[in-house]
């Protein structure tokens, strides 16, 4: 009997921190928020007066090493804010690393703010979950919780991130089962679901319900092309085990570069800013690219060079270490996948325009999966910030686990695994 009064207490006591963790992380993550697309209107303005003269340009291109010597600092403060920070909270769940959550949070919300707000091609859901795992994580040493409780208010808090980051509470609540916990139990799925839907509520408080990315239309999947979507989902799993592929080589073409650590994160402002001179459209993660069908879609070259350049981009930022995350990054390289593959169906007269929009969207889940094995995660994750503007899950579900299998046929691991195992060995 006192046993199960003692537990009830727990768990009450548990249900109360997840509360208090939720409202925490769904504030701060939604003036993270906020505070990019803020920062990059501003980037974006001193970019028009940097393509002016050559004066200005060499002004603009200082403008962005000043800013990566301040992200390369908060880097030097605390190392464990580099990357997307997904690695590092499966490294502390698992025992593999510590760190203190206040340098963490204060860093990482410095660094990330600047380096994604900037321009890079780095996207805000990996430092979003980092801010808050290490929000969970304080909640957790603060209330001096016992180690298992903590563990579920970091998860929760994670997944919390992920939602308020994206609008997509359901995504946040998958994202912890698939990625974070690993085995579940009724404690821990509670917690992190209260978590999250707490996050979720305060979020639509205080900056609206709508979806991350406005597709202007609602698609359903033509019959007629179904037997398309096999060879999408095959060029997915392709593009995924590529992608992964790059974001390794990158870490190691750093490593073996003999400059110091700090100029290292330095140079990938300068070579972006350069870039942008030349040609604003690959500024930030690249949400705009996935809007292209809806807009003035480009020729197959076109598309292709987008795809290599924000390919290259984004190798160049996230190799260096500096912190921003690869989740929006790869779905808008997805979305382009789908986009070109769809465009040259439309070039042979197979396809019509309209399905070059539907295949552009059902790519970012499957290209989801392929990389980072969340398969689950990436259909809800583009329901959720589509609006839901696929009408059907099952076409999804073929592609995104065709795209699956293939990068396991291929012997890919998961990036955020890699990534992790190339820490632990540091």
């Amino acid at each position: 009997m006192m046993q199960c009064m003692d537990e009830g207490r727990l768990n009450h006591r548990l249900g109360l921190l997840s509360v208090v963790t939720g409202i925490i992380v769904g504030i701060v993550v939604s003036e993270f928020r906020l505070a990019i697309p803020a920062i990059m209107h501003v980037v974006e303005s001193i970019l028009v007066w940097g393509q002016t003269s050559i004066w200005h340009s060499i002004g603009f291109i200082l403008m962005f090493a000043v800013i990566g010597c301040i992200v390369a600092w908060t880097a030097q403060q605390e190392p464990m804010i580099g990357g997307s920070g997904i690695p590092q909270i499966a490294g502390k769940l698992s025992g593999k690393l510590n760190f203190p959550w206040t340098s963490v949070l204060i860093y990482k919300l410095l660094g990330g703010l600047l380096a994604i707000g900037s321009g890079l091609t780095l996207g805000r859901e990996g430092p979003s979950i980092q801010i808050g795992a290490a929000i969970g994580q304080g909640v957790a040493e603060v209330t001096k919780t016992p180690a298992k409780s903590g563990k579920y208010l970091i998860v929760g808090a994670a997944g919390a991130g992920l939602a308020t980051a994206f609008n997509a509470p359901v995504s946040g609540i998958v994202f912890c089962l698939e990625e974070l916990l690993k085995k579940v139990t009724r404690r821990g799925f509670l917690s992190a679901t209260l978590t999250i839907i707490t996050a979720s509520l305060v979020s639509i408080t205080l900056i609206g319900d709508d979806a991350a990315i406005t597709i202007p239309q609602a698609l359903h999947v033509k019959i007629a092309t179904y037997p398309y979507l096999i060879i999408l989902g095959g060029l997915l799993g392709l593009s995924g085990v590529l992608f992964n592929k790059v974001i390794l080589w990158s870490k190691a073409i750093y490593s073996k570069w003999t400059a110091p650590t700090f100029w290292k994160m330095v140079f990938p402002f300068v070579l972006t800013a350069l870039v942008l001179l030349i040609d604003v459209r690959l500024i930030g993660s690249g949400e705009e690219l996935i809007l292209l069908p809806f807009l003035d879609n480009p020729g197959l070259l076109t598309l292709l060079y987008l795809f290599l350049a924000k390919l290259v981009l984004l190798g160049v930022a996230f190799g260096s270490g500096i912190p921003g995350g690869i989740f929006f990054p790869l779905l808008s390289l997805g979305a382009l996948v789908g986009n070109i593959y769809a465009s040259g169906l439309q070039a042979l007269g197979l396809v019509d325009a309209y399905t070059i929009t539907v295949f552009t969207v059902i790519a970012m889940s499957a290209h989801f999966a392929a990389i980072v094995r969340a398969p689950l995660t990436g259909i809800f994750l583009i329901l959720e910030m589509t609006g839901g503007s696929i009408q059907y899950l099952l076409p999804i579900a073929i592609v995104t686990y065709i795209a699956y299998f293939i990068a396991e046929i291929c012997q890919s691991k998961p990036v955020y695994e890699s990534l992790l195992g190339l820490m632990v060995k540091s």
